[in-house]
């Protein structure tokens, strides 16, 4: 492919993002835990097969950073199916961007006030922009498919 399409652009930097969030999501889950150790003096036998005895703060990184592995994979193949069939759009990328803008916004309310209603909220956000995705590429496969 000697060019690629802005859409394409936007939906593969999205991916970037999110894989930054993800990676950011674990050093920060890292530095709680380690200071969860050593504040309220587990030992590693403690957390060893079970990481319920880690004070609720830790274990609110921890199931944020779980949170960045779920759906974010069908962020992910989307993309790649988007740059394969060569089948992104405006509207899919917007999406893409919609979906990823959610996820910063539902780790920042799960790691600071986990106010669950709003945390829900966006996340449902987040589901509405990443179904939106793969109707947008499921139209975009369709159509290219079609004029072959």
């Amino acid at each position: 492919m000697d060019y690629m399409p802005i859409d394409l652009q936007i939906a593969i930097a999205m991916v970037f993002l999110q894989a930054g969030l993800t990676f950011y999501a674990v050093i920060r889950m890292a530095f709680v835990r380690v200071r969860s150790i050593k504040e309220h003096h587990l030992r590693l036998a403690d957390i060893a097969i079970d990481t319920g005895a880690y004070p609720d703060e830790a274990r609110k990184y921890s199931n944020n950073l779980a949170n960045q592995f779920e759906f974010p994979v069908l962020l992910y193949m989307a993309v790649v199916f988007a740059a394969v069939f060569d089948a992104s759009s405006m509207p899919f990328a917007l999406a893409c961007v919609g979906y990823v803008a959610t996820r910063f916004m539902h780790r920042f309310i799960h790691v600071r006030s986990n106010n669950v209603v709003r945390r829900f909220k966006v996340f449902l956000a987040g589901i509405v922009f990443l179904a939106l995705a793969w109707v947008f590429l499921g139209l975009s496969i369709y159509n290219v498919i079609r004029l072959q």
